[in-house]
């Protein structure tokens, strides 16, 4: 692998949060450049590298042979690939790596994982211990209801599994990705075309049976309400503690979106079921191509593809200029953002 000169970044620009580093991480995987970020997570109320930073770092260094240094809570983290990635399996406790501390998404770690390794020419495996329903990140649901339908049509495959559910500070959860060898193709989410299709999951844990039946239930009116087509399925899924969460996902011909809300305590099933519900009517009561979290979840494979690539959103979000921002430290792509933060926009690729 060819030596270069680090990729220096400043943690607390933009976002200034986890997905700085979980993309400077990718992308130094991906291209061999070391890459040196300072004042770590320096955007957010409590600065540093934190768990998942941690476990990214960890299944990289495994599958590049990279050096690395960085200890929870530091400013500095280095990572520097010494071969081409290569597959691994690996498995990832957040809980154990937190030392305590509030261990965060299991789900995004497979995320973080899934373009690189899927470019390592072989099968993967990834399984991690942590939160699979937790605020701030995509639930397990919406990781299979959404993000890897478009990753797919992207050309990268891989097959989900969840054996416990993991809510909140308590994380706990166990969930695994295997990775296929993928290539990437062009694609574009700008014009909607036929509804394939729209599921719901309620999920709940530590509760009675009744509360996940109330959820369907109240899903299932709304749905018929609106005239939507919804498969929905309950799941009860053990957990070190008490959680509940419905998440919605939709598929078109040339679009995909959803929406997802978390129990807490004292919050009936049914307020859990309309938010997440009136927020996915929002998006699907407009023309976006993506909604605001699958437009971060595509700019990696669609930078690394070598066709164009496009796609709308209904909300531009500082993470997704932000991970934009960081893609271009490593390589000269061409990416455009058409729209203000916080506005509908598009996204161009090539």
């Amino acid at each position: 692998m060819r030596s270069a000169a680090a990729v220096e970044l400043d943690g607390a620009h933009g976002e200034g949060g986890g997905s700085i580093v979980r993309t400077a991480l990718a992308m130094s995987a991906l291209t061999g450049q070391p890459v040196a970020i300072r004042n770590v997570r320096g955007g957010l109320r409590k600065p540093g590298v934190g768990p998942i930073d941690l476990a990214i770092a960890e299944a990289l260094s495994l599958a590049t042979r990279a050096e690395t240094s960085a200890r929870l809570g530091d400013d500095l983290l280095l990572f520097a690939p010494r071969k081409p990635l290569a597959p691994v399996r690996h498995r990832i406790d957040l809980n154990a790596i937190a030392k305590g501390v509030q261990p965060g998404s299991a789900v995004l770690i497979l995320l973080s994982l899934l373009v690189p390794l899927a470019r390592s020419g072989g099968i993967g495996l990834i399984s991690c211990r942590g939160g699979t329903h937790v605020p701030f990140a995509p639930t397990y649901d919406y990781f299979r209801f959404v993000t890897l339908p478009a990753l797919a049509r992207a050309g990268v495959v891989a097959l989900p599994a969840i054996q416990s559910a993991g809510y909140s500070h308590r994380g706990g959860g166990e969930v695994s990705l295997e990775i296929e060898p993928s290539g990437l193709n062009g694609f574009e989410f700008e014009e909607r075309g036929a509804m394939l299709s729209v599921r719901a999951a309620v999920v709940i844990s530590e509760l009675p049976e009744a509360t996940g039946i109330r959820g369907s239930s109240r899903l299932e009116q709304l749905a018929k309400k609106n005239d939507l087509d919804m498969k929905v399925e309950m799941h009860k899924l053990r957990s070190p503690g008490p959680g509940a969460a419905v998440t919605i996902g939709a598929e078109f011909a040339g679009a995909l979106g959803g929406a997802q809300a978390l129990g807490q305590r004292g919050k009936p099933m049914e307020e859990v079921v309309d938010e997440a519900f009136y927020d996915f009517i929002h998006w699907l009561n407009g023309d976006a191509g993506t909604d605001q979290f699958l437009a971060d979840h595509l700019v990696l494979p669609a930078a690394l593809c070598d066709e164009p690539c496009a796609y709308t959103t209904s909300r531009i979000t500082l993470t997704l200029t932000t991970t934009v921002w960081v893609i271009k430290q490593f390589m000269p792509a061409k990416i455009t953002v058409y729209g203000e933060e916080g506005e509908p926009g598009e996204v161009r690729f090539g």
